[in-house]
């Protein structure tokens, strides 16, 4: 692969659209989940990308092309004190937008709220509540190079507890593979990791897609029929890096229902398999948990979730795996006698159930 100059390069737009081709990435040392792109929270100016960290807190992603430091910097403090007064709902309303218009999700219920594709992009036990959203703001400025007068005007904000991250990229170009690769680099790293910090580094999870690619190939051709699954997407994209959770086009199966597996191979040594309850009011949520608590021990190998309000692995099973000698169709069996189980179950119970309608 070479170096792509940047007088190569195609336009903003298209640097934008290279960034967001996956559910979130690691930019520079910042971990971030896409919540919207091209948007604005008031009457200043338009976001080149907006998204979420492990924490919550926002992240207004800037691009550097063509435009002076001052304006740079000063465009993204103006979204930045725009965004700070955004509640929940408007990050939600904007991470469903980006499914849609960017991601290209079409189905009702493949549309996660927030706060739950934040806690499976994040890897965390359960969802945040809506307070632990915005809290904090950091800026992320991405550029091929920056001047000293960028990075002044950067580490003043800095030292005035403005974390301002500054990244450079590279693009590089195999012609004969037709492959991109878009990479950054922390030029300034976010103030929760510079040595006086006292708050906790963002997440540095692996990427599973592969993995996940490979055992949606598998358990797609064997429940297609029973969940009325045209496409094999309907399970796992290749965005997908960290976890695989799907539900039912079944017209009889409950929406909340989810089922899933998420791979912990190298921080754990497992895959864990579990069951969720995606968008559930509360009536369902209960109604559901009961429904899997009655199921939970003909399950083998599934505990039940001992907090009655946790959305997130309801039902989970761990299983230990050897990282040099993954069996694909081992795991994907497991998911698939999952479904073989609780799919015709759930139809049985809650056909025409006034919950569900």
């Amino acid at each position: 692969m070479k170096r792509v100059p940047e007088s190569e390069l195609d336009t903003e737009a298209n640097l934008e659209q290279r960034l967001v081709r996956t559910d979130g990435a690691k930019i520079g040392e910042v971990e971030v989940l896409y919540v919207g792109r091209q948007g604005s929270p008031g009457e200043g100016g338009i976001f080149d990308i907006l998204g979420v960290d492990e924490r919550g807190d926002t992240v207004i992603v800037e691009l550097k092309r063509d435009r002076a430091p001052r304006d740079i910097v000063a465009q993204a403090l103006e979204y930045a004190s725009e965004i700070r007064n955004v509640d929940y709902e408007y990050l939600d309303d904007q991470y469903r937008q980006f499914l849609r218009e960017e991601q290209g999700h079409t189905e009702p219920n493949d549309i996660l709220s927030l706060r739950e594709a934040h806690c499976e992009y994040f890897d965390l036990d359960d969802v945040l509540s809506k307070r632990e959203f915005n809290n904090e703001q950091r800026l992320v400025v991405v550029g091929t190079d920056f001047q000293d007068v960028s990075l002044n005007m950067a580490d003043f904000l800095r030292e005035h507890g403005v974390d301002v991250v500054a990244v450079e990229y590279s693009t590089y170009r195999d012609e004969n593979k037709g492959i991109e690769l878009l990479t950054t680099d922390g030029v300034r790293r976010p103030l929760s990791e510079e040595p006086t910090g006292t708050v906790t580094s963002t997440s540095d999870s692996e990427d599973y897609s592969e993995l996940i690619i490979a055992v949606r190939d598998h358990v797609f051709p064997q429940v297609k029929d029973e969940l009325h699954f045209e496409d094999a997407e309907r399970i796992a994209k290749p965005t997908h890096k960290r976890s695989i959770g799907f539900g039912s086009d079944h017209p009889e199966h409950p929406g909340p229902l989810k089922y899933g597996m998420q791979p912990r191979i190298e921080e754990q040594g497992l895959v864990r398999f579990r069951v969720n309850l995606w968008n559930a009011e509360p009536a369902q949520h209960e109604e559901l948990r009961q429904f899997l608590a009655s199921h939970a021990e003909s399950l083998d190998g599934y505990t039940l979730a001992e907090d009655d309000t946790q959305s997130m692995g309801i039902l989970t099973k761990d299983v230990e795996v050897d990282g040099d000698e993954i069996e694909v169709s081992e795991m994907a069996q497991e998911l698939v006698d999952l479904i073989d189980y609780l799919h015709p179950r759930a139809i049985e119970e809650y056909a025409d159930h006034e919950l569900f309608g």
